[in-house]
């Protein structure tokens, strides 16, 4: 039986999250894709989970018929996050996502600062030419320290040139904040789920629910959660 991990981290206390330090303003949702369910509503089959639906505009990352759905959410300045991305997604894709076990979906947790926010609609401005993950690869690639101005939309512009991607209608999609709703509700969703810092990586399906560990923690942490569902 899997039961749900949760991984509280305590911040840089112990350097292995971003903790949320501010109040997030809860918009109103208005994309009926993006959904959550809760305890009262419908039993989770595994003690300790959390239950929600991938929304639909996600892009995916390996064989979407994978019993096993990695779903992070993250924030591009966030430093752990590129520890994450450095040290420990390279084995989960080498191992489940590549090897059809599982797929892969990044969503954004926009909380370090305003250039968080504007970093994360970047993406999804990125993805309308079809370079979501490519984008995400290249700024994490690229991160600069927190707040330190390294996010501002001219310098995601420059990240767009260097990856190849149309200029103009890119620089049309950042300056109109196309996805600035889209974000502030991910960022919302994450934090309903129990996410308590970033990264938070949910680990499951829609029938089981999702188990949740928090922080940048070793492989074998994931590894474990991820192999018990494949059982």
């Amino acid at each position: 039986m899997i039961f749900g991990l949760v991984l509280l981290a305590l911040g840089y206390f112990i350097g292995n999250t971003v903790p949320i330090t501010q109040d997030l303003t809860k918009p109103a949702f208005n994309d009926d894709s993006i959904t959550t369910t809760t305890e009262n509503n419908q039993p989770k089959k595994i003690p300790g989970t959390v239950n929600f639906e991938i929304p639909s505009f996600a892009y995916v990352i390996g064989d979407e018929s994978a019993s096993v759905s990695l779903v992070e959410f993250g924030d591009y300045q966030c430093p752990f996050c590129k520890r994450f991305f450095d040290q420990t997604e390279p084995q989960l894709m080498q191992e489940y996502v590549m090897t059809g076990k599982a797929k892969f979906y990044f969503l954004d947790f926009a909380v370090v600062g305003a250039d968080s926010l504007t970093l994360a609609q970047g993406a999804w401005c990125a993805g309308e030419q079809g370079k979501y993950y490519q984008y995400h690869d290249y700024v994490y690639s690229n991160q600069g320290p927190e707040n330190s101005g390294w996010g501002t939309p001219d310098k995601i512009k420059s990240f767009a040139n260097n990856l190849g991607l149309d200029i103009e209608e890119f620089s049309l999609c950042l300056d109109s904040k196309k996805y600035e709703s889209r974000v502030q509700q991910l960022t919302i969703m994450a934090e309903n789920l129990g996410s308590t810092g970033t990264p938070t990586l949910f680990i499951g399906d829609s029938d089981r629910g999702f188990t949740q560990i928090t922080g940048a923690q070793p492989y074998s942490v994931y590894s474990r959660v991820i192999d018990e569902y494949l059982q």
